[in-house]
């Protein structure tokens, strides 16, 4: 299981990553009449948001009594209408 600083490493290493590669796309993008922004990388900077900040914790070491308490299973089952 990865350690916290394991953890913020990778992130830190994927954000650099993807900085320089939205930079470089931009730059390279070859239809000068229709030019990427980096407003066009939105979306995927939140997609990038959401694996590094729930999913990257989730490697995090936990105490053994938290995970005992854990289930297998989550119900997702909605609530009925009232």
């Amino acid at each position: 299981m990865a350690s916290k600083a394991e953890c913020d490493k990778y992130a830190a290493m994927l954000l650099q990553r993807f900085e320089e590669y939205t930079k470089w796309a931009i730059a390279n993008w070859p239809n000068k009449d229709f030019p990427l922004m980096e407003s066009d990388f939105e979306a995927s900077h939140r997609e990038l948001s959401e694996i590094l900040g729930p999913k990257l914790s989730e490697g995090e070491e936990k105490p053994a009594s938290e995970e005992s308490g854990r289930t297998q299973y989550r119900d997702v089952t909605p609530m009925p209408w009232p």
